[in-house]
């Protein structure tokens, strides 16, 4: 994860982090479950607000150096139904071949007014090929919540147009390191992620969005 401007992705994931560290106060509590939790990256800032964190990975070739509590698959939760207060899948939606089901079995697993937490790509690069298979707009988040008995709260878009074209030229700049120019690409990541960053403040285009965080609330059921 990038942590300074000088990092191809640095934007990106300030951004993301913070989404979700907002939805994450106002809607984490008790037991939380990252879906698709790589290294960990939201696990401190989350266990502020969760009684207890289980992190779940599928991907054992990439991550068997930081394992997770538990390994699963996305489309076959290994819980009992509702075992959660809260779900966190944050850029996983997209590596899924079925994210309908995902999101069934996350509806499955969360309590009656649990919480679901989800990041998705609309506008995006190919990545962690060959497993990479969809990409979303509001509206498709809004349709597979509302399918699996999920109440979308609110699915936004994490930035716009200025913040997309910057984040996806900083990502083409980044082969020219292959050939010995990291050096000089660095100041270049600085320079176009803290402008277009400035622009899209003046001037944002939701509709080009890079990303989108859905809220969805598990429907409770009636007497």
């Amino acid at each position: 994860m990038g942590i300074s401007p000088f990092s191809v992705n640095w934007l990106v994931n300030k951004l993301n982090r913070e989404h979700i560290a907002a939805a994450a106060r106002q809607h984490v509590r008790g037991r939380l479950l990252d879906l698709g939790c790589g290294q960990r990256p939201f696990e401190d800032m989350l266990s502020e607000h969760a009684e207890s964190y289980i992190g779940l990975e599928y991907d054992r070739q990439r991550y068997h150096l930081a394992p997770p509590d538990i390994w699963a698959s996305a489309l076959d939760l290994p819980f009992r139904e509702a075992s959660f207060d809260a779900v966190l899948a944050s850029q996983v939606l997209e590596h899924v071949p079925e994210p309908a089901q995902l999101f069934q079995e996350v509806g499955r697993v969360l309590k009656p007014g649990g919480y679901l937490i989800l990041t998705a790509p609309h506008i995006w690069g190919i990545h962690e090929a060959p497993h990479d298979y969809f990409r979303f707009t509001s509206y498709g988040l809004d349709y597979l919540a509302r399918k699996a008995a999920l109440e979308p709260l609110y699915v936004r878009p994490m930035a716009g147009y200025w913040v997309t074209a910057g984040a996806r030229f900083c990502y083409y700049l980044r082969q020219f390191e292959k050939i010995g120019l990291a050096f000089a690409m660095r100041p270049c990541y600085a320079l176009v992620q803290v402008v277009v960053w400035g622009l899209d403040r003046l001037h944002r285009v939701d509709s080009d969005a890079w990303n989108f965080v859905l809220v969805a609330r598990k429907i409770r059921r009636r007497p």
